[in-house]
């Protein structure tokens, strides 16, 4: 088993740095340099997800500071995060079952495909996850009473402090309490009605502690209108994913959840009949019954269900899938060497290690693509230069609009609950470098119209490409963004005669109409003068801007 889980850490550490960035994980980079630049989220920066995750890495941002490799290096710090989750299933398997059943478990959950990829991610559900395993582990197993009541209330609180999603864990946990307890109650078995009211309070007064102080901190900074409209209002929008409609597959996933609640109460029913351990089947089924109607509850009622939504309750599906597998082994209280690793297991680890080498090989390194994108934006631009991004890409920079286009603002954008401002904010901040990625088709039109592009993946600098068919002929154009521009050809500077006077160097154009007029005929174009500065490269800009398709090409000299 340790062999095991080496090979494991060894594979994590190799994700981290050969992983495809997801675009979420950029956007929680942004945010989390926001807090280390005295930004506040939700005022400064738009955020959508609660803040305890961000400002909790925010210190390790600040101490790597700005670097191309800032993604890789942050995803090491989630590895400890994945072992608590790992650790705290199995002290939960060994709690209530056994210590081999803990052990395959645990060891099918870490390298279980999506499981494995996602929690490689930085991402807000890599703590999210372990702190909801810590709420199961501290809430079923010991002696119950007030303290530990509050104890798990006050992790499931640092869990809603990450995701709000975990009102669907509580809720779910919530129905499988009461379902247990029913059919407890139905089999003739005495309750403690005082003892569970009280354990109850003290729960939910721990849950809202946490809440309670970030929200009094936001309150105090005058965000709090914008804490809420953000963290909540933004996230309920009509039409979102599997609110779109009542189709048939809506219809048919409506009905997930009530089944799962009726196959779970047989399955409780038929077990409680049969079980020599009352008490034991009491936690085991609470553990296991909240985790299904928690997935029920997310297919029937959630409108978008990310695979990384099922992280907090995989470790225990896993336990209940390897106890069912097991059930032989029940009585067992350790694990014999000779056994450790029965065949079928086996069978399942080699099967999942294969699936994740087969589609995220970790010896192509699919990271690169966003380390160059980085590495390009912070070798063409400086701090006090926006950039235009989706959804926080260039982390390091501030973006010239409010919004970030993850799904949820593109549906509201849709049903026109937010404009299409990113033309009016390239404008105003003069932005000068833009990556063209999930714009919104009014922006789309204005960024090809205004910048060129450079070739480097996505990004596009602010410029125009300018023909003159004649030398010595006045040549009017129409300048949109405000920008320091230097005018080039292929071979590098040119000169001209711009608005009257003679252009020998960059010039600062304001927003308007503006006369060239160039000593040779030919094709001509205004950039943004840092840029050439700093490294961009005339000749390969004119290719790539000239091209009918773009083109990833080398453009730093």
């Amino acid at each position: 088993m340790v062999a095991a889980f080496a090979v494991l850490l060894l594979l994590r550490v190799l994700f981290a740095f050969t992983l495809q960035v997801d675009s979420d994980e950029p956007q929680h980079l942004h945010v989390v340099w926001a807090w280390t630049q005295g930004l506040l989220p939700y005022r400064d920066v738009f955020d959508n997800h609660t803040p305890l995750f961000q400002l909790l890495m925010s210190p390790l941002l600040a101490l790597l500071g700005e670097r191309a490799d800032i993604v890789p290096l942050m995803r090491l710090a989630m590895i400890p995060f994945y072992a608590l989750a790992l650790w705290a299933g199995w002290r939960i398997g060994c709690a209530l079952w056994t210590r081999r059943t803990a052990a395959l478990a645990t060891l099918l959950t870490a390298l279980f495909p999506f499981y494995f990829v996602l929690s490689a991610q930085f991402r807000t559900d890599d703590l999210w996850s372990p702190l909801w395993v810590l709420t199961v582990l501290v809430g079923v197993t010991g002696m119950p009473g007030l303290r530990r009541m509050a104890a798990s209330g006050l992790l499931a609180g640092l869990a809603l402090a990450v995701s709000l999603k975990t009102t669907v864990l509580l809720i779910a946990g919530a129905i499988a309490l009461a379902l247990v307890l029913l059919i407890w109650r139905l089999d003739g078995r005495r309750l403690d009605a005082a003892a569970l009211t009280r354990g109850a309070i003290a729960f939910a007064l721990a849950v809202a502690v946490p809440l309670a102080v970030f929200a009094a901190y936001f309150a105090a900074e005058g965000a709090w209108a914008q804490t809420w409209y953000c963290t909540v209002q933004h996230n309920i929008v009509p039409g979102l994913g599997d609110w779109s409609g009542h189709r048939l597959g809506h219809v048919l996933r409506l009905g997930v959840f009530p089944a799962l609640l009726l196959l779970s109460a047989g399955a409780l029913w038929r077990t409680l009949r049969r079980t020599a351990d009352a008490e034991r089947w009491l936690r085991r089924s609470v553990v296991l019954a909240g985790a299904v109607l928690y997935v029920g509850a997310l297919i029937s009622y959630w409108p978008l269900v990310p695979a990384q939504d099922l992280l907090p309750v995989t470790p225990m599906l896993m336990l209940g899938l390897v106890a069912l597998v097991e059930r032989d082994h029940v009585a067992r209280a350790a694990i014999t060497p000779r056994r450790a690793l029965p065949f079928w297991a086996l069978l399942f680890l080699l099967f999942d290690l294969g699936v994740i080498l087969a589609l995220r090989p970790p010896w192509r390194d699919r990271a690169a693509v966003q380390e160059n994108h980085l590495a390009a934006v912070l070798r063409l631009t400086r701090p006090d230069d926006d950039v235009m991004d989706a959804k926080g890409e260039s982390i390091f920079r501030m973006r010239p609009i409010y919004w970030a286009f993850e799904n949820i603002t593109q549906q509201r954008m849709k049903l026109g609950l937010i404009p299409d401002d990113v033309a009016d904010g390239l404008v105003r901040t003069g932005t000068p470098l833009v990556d063209d990625y999930r714009m919104p088709p009014g922006a789309q039109t204005f960024i090809a119209a205004n910048y060129l592009a450079t070739g480097i993946g996505r990004l596009r600098v602010a410029g125009l490409l300018l023909d003159a068919p004649q030398a010595g002929v006045p040549l009017s154009f129409r300048v949109r963004v405000p920008q320091t521009y230097a005018l080039v050809d292929a071979a590098g500077a040119a000169t001209a005669t711009l608005d009257g006077t003679q252009l020998d160097g960059p010039r600062r154009l304001a927003a308007g109409l503006h006369v060239l007029t160039v000593p040779r005929r030919g094709r001509y174009a205004l950039v943004w003068a840092p840029a050439l500065h700093r490294g961009l490269d005339p000749a390969a800009l004119f290719a790539a801007s000239s091209a009918a398709q773009d083109a990833p090409q080398k453009l730093m000299k």
